[in-house]
């Protein structure tokens, strides 16, 4: 099931996305941390707080944080969910260095 995440002003949220009806059966996002974020959600945080955008610093937390899907209220990490959906993908010719 593909599920909208929503991190801005129309809110922090994983819903359903609906042509006719929009964002349907929102769930809240549940934020990291700012003291667990390590590696590149560390850095974005810090930079953000350091630079005064505490809006953008807040919603990186989101970012690295969990969400719930709303038909079967598994809950996963935002981030590594949208990293391993855009991994690309190489086939035996792109791991030899064969064409």
């Amino acid at each position: 099931m593909e599920v909208t995440i929503a991190i801005g002003d129309h809110g922090r949220y994983a819903a359903i996305g609906d042509w006719h009806l929009g964002d349907v059966d929102r769930r809240d996002l549940r934020p990291a941390s700012a003291e667990a974020l390590g590696g590149i959600g560390r850095w974005m945080h810090e930079t953000a707080v350091r630079d005064g955008h505490e809006v953008l610093a807040e919603g990186i937390t989101h970012l690295f944080g969990r969400a719930e899907c709303p038909r079967c209220a598994s809950v996963f990490k935002i981030a590594d969910e949208y990293t391993s959906a855009n991994r690309p993908v190489l086939g035996q010719a792109g791991l030899t260095g064969e064409s």
